[in-house]
């Protein structure tokens, strides 16, 4: 077996079988490659959905209680059986030649991590014929909603660190280890992922927030593992970004009658950039909170 791909998922049959479809059509030879699907506890049939495919290459199937997606991956690596280690998450599709490509760098270069090209998009169809904008750009070193590395190098770092029960970083706690090992990363290009996000609007919104609040949560549990300017960078853990939430939230606007009005008046009248860039503020607020929480929970 040269790969095995980790899809750990929660409550996402309906975009996960889409996943998984185009898995089915890749040109790398299907019988050197298996999936596996760690499910974290889903309740919407997500079980029945996967073992009712009937799959060209190995898919396997796995269900744990509701542990987080960390638990999840370190499941998915206990049971792989291929040489290259594919992370993708479960609403990540991919081009056809998503898995010949990971593994013709694998084989081009050594002691790497792949990084594939990730596309936002909030529809699925045609594909292939969505662009990169300067929003899907990524600089994290390990971010397994498309990245692969040899399992050598893993069973070296030791497995995710389940102390991430919540949403956010383990992925890139996971990149930090992996870097002190000397890995270099690669960025190929032709490695392809489709990331659907659904449109969002104000009802979604609290739901956002209280994601964020735990993605704040978790910085601190990574932050405290990893202290180092670069961590401190990339979670926004130090007074630029705390003075700079402190100073788009004054007078604590986002919790007024009048904003929550100003709110659904852009969503009625269909303003939605403009709705946008107010729900980023919010949510952003959301996870500064998660941080500022955590820091005084742990003093």
């Amino acid at each position: 077996m040269e790969a095995s791909i980790i899809i750990p998922t929660y409550n996402r049959k309906n975009i996960l079988k889409r996943v998984l479809n185009t898995l089915f059509t890749q040109t790398y030879p299907r019988n050197t490659y298996e999936i596996i699907i760690v499910d974290d506890g889903s309740t919407d049939g997500t079980e029945r959905m996967v073992k009712g495919l009937s799959a060209p290459c190995i898919l396997r199937y796995f269900r744990q209680d509701k542990k987080g997606p960390a638990a999840a991956r370190n499941y998915g690596l206990r049971q792989a059986k291929g040489e290259i280690i594919i992370f993708i998450d479960s609403d990540i599709l991919v081009d056809s030649h998503f898995v010949e490509e990971h593994l013709r760098y694998h084989q081009k270069y050594e002691q790497i991590v792949v990084r594939g090209l990730v596309i936002n998009t909030p529809e699925i169809e045609n594909l292939a014929e969505k662009k990169m904008k300067l929003t899907d750009i990524s600089t994290a070193f390990f971010a397994t909603g498309n990245t692969s590395v040899r399992k050598v190098h893993l069973s070296k770092v030791g497995p995710f660190d389940e102390d991430f029960t919540e949403y956010g970083w383990e992925d890139l706690e996971m990149g930090e280890r992996l870097r002190k090992l000397g890995l270099k990363v690669k960025t190929n290009k032709k490695a392809l992922g489709y990331h659907y996000q659904k449109e969002l609007y104000l009802a979604d919104l609290p739901k956002i927030c209280a994601k964020e609040e735990a993605r704040g949560r978790t910085a601190v549990i990574f932050y405290k593992k990893h202290s180092t300017f670069s961590v401190k960078c990339m979670t926004q853990i130090s007074f630029p970004f705390f003075f700079l939430d402190r100073l788009l939230t004054i007078g604590n606007w986002i919790n007024t009658n009048w904003a929550q009005k100003l709110l659904f008046y852009l969503e009625k009248q269909e303003h939605y950039l403009l709705l946008n860039f107010f729900m980023k503020i919010i949510s952003q607020h959301s996870y500064m909170n998660g941080i500022r929480k955590a820091l005084k929970k742990r003093k």
